[in-house]
């Protein structure tokens, strides 16, 4: 009962302290992603979105304007404790916590503490981004294809796509069937300084996709 006590008292303060819940925000995103995300849809309600490596629901988070016009999805991270904050102020999305991959497989991940936007599965980003000891342990993955299916979106096409897993964005798009869910707008980290040198740029724009906005890391890309 304590442990249920001090998890809750945590939630709360994670929430309305330390991000000031009720002090209203233009944004909620680190860059400004969501409201360039809400130009592209204008007025459009009841959406469905997927977030995968979706940290938190209000602090740097792409979707939470989309949640208050009544848009609803699935968040997908790897830290309980996040899924935690999601289930609590959130809970008409689905949450979910697991890695994604191009497959289902256990993977190891990679991370410093217990609510990090730089938690990853790709080991040599982790090497290259933290800075002091390294955490690792094994977690199941599995692919956005499966992950879908399971839910009430199995037969749903994706509205907004936004991936933030840091360097394992390329496995998350490989597992995702793009005939099938047809994102029409995908928010994704690019770190490759020559984007269209990218691994991921290459992909999306193979698959029909063109580059409408960048910041220094995030990327929307639109189906044409």
């Amino acid at each position: 009962m304590l442990s249920l006590i001090k998890k809750k008292l945590h939630i709360l303060h994670n929430i309305y302290l330390k991000n000031k819940f009720f002090i209203k925000k233009k944004t909620y995103s680190m860059d400004r992603e969501d409201l360039n995300i809400l130009n592209y849809f204008g007025n459009k309600k009841n959406g469905f979105y997927v977030d995968v490596g979706c940290f938190h629901p209000i602090d740097r988070n792409n979707t939470y304007l989309l949640y208050l016009k009544n848009w609803r999805g699935i968040n997908i991270d790897i830290s309980q404790f996040s899924i935690d904050l999601f289930n609590f102020l959130r809970p008409d999305d689905h949450n979910l916590k697991c890695a994604v991959s191009e497959k289902e497989q256990i993977v190891k991940i990679f991370f410093q503490k217990e609510l990090s936007q730089l938690s990853t599965i790709d080991e040599e980003q982790a090497k290259k981004v933290f800075q002091g000891e390294i955490k690792s342990k094994e977690i199941k993955a599995y692919t956005l294809n499966q992950i879908i299916e399971k839910s009430i979106y199995f037969d749903r096409e994706i509205d907004l796509l936004d991936i933030d897993v840091e360097g394992a964005d390329h496995r998350v798009l490989l597992g995702l069937n793009f005939e099938k869910y047809k994102p029409k707008l995908i928010c994704i980290e690019i770190h490759n300084k020559n984007i269209k040198d990218d691994m991921i740029y290459k992909f999306l724009t193979n698959k029909g996709y063109i580059l409408i906005w960048s910041n220094i890391f995030s990327h929307l890309f639109k189906i044409a």
